[in-house]
């Protein structure tokens, strides 16, 4: 599975979020929602992003296997599903 949280992090570090690039790409936002979901995406797409910062896709981007992505895809919904529970059960207090 091919993963963007290094942009996530390249962005913070700049200072920059999504609509940044989706305003100087004049990308929509289901584009940029893409990379915020690990979503399959045209390499010209990684091209403009790359070309705008100035970096190598394996700074944005990087694989993991399949298993591991989904381990810990369930792993985070689970906790979600514990804060959800949580949050509901400290609404009823």
């Amino acid at each position: 599975m091919i993963v963007y949280s290094k942009l996530d992090d390249y962005l913070a570090a700049k200072g920059m979020k999504y609509i940044d690039l989706q305003r100087a790409l004049n990308l929509s936002p289901s584009m940029t929602a893409k990379f915020t979901k690990n979503r399959t995406m045209s390499t010209d797409t990684l091209n403009k992003v790359c070309e705008y910062l100035h970096v190598q896709p394996s700074e944005i981007m990087e694989w993991i296997p399949d298993v591991e992505y989904e381990k810990i895809n369930a792993e985070k919904l689970a906790i979600e599903a514990q804060i959800a529970e949580l949050q509901a059960k400290l609404k009823t207090m």
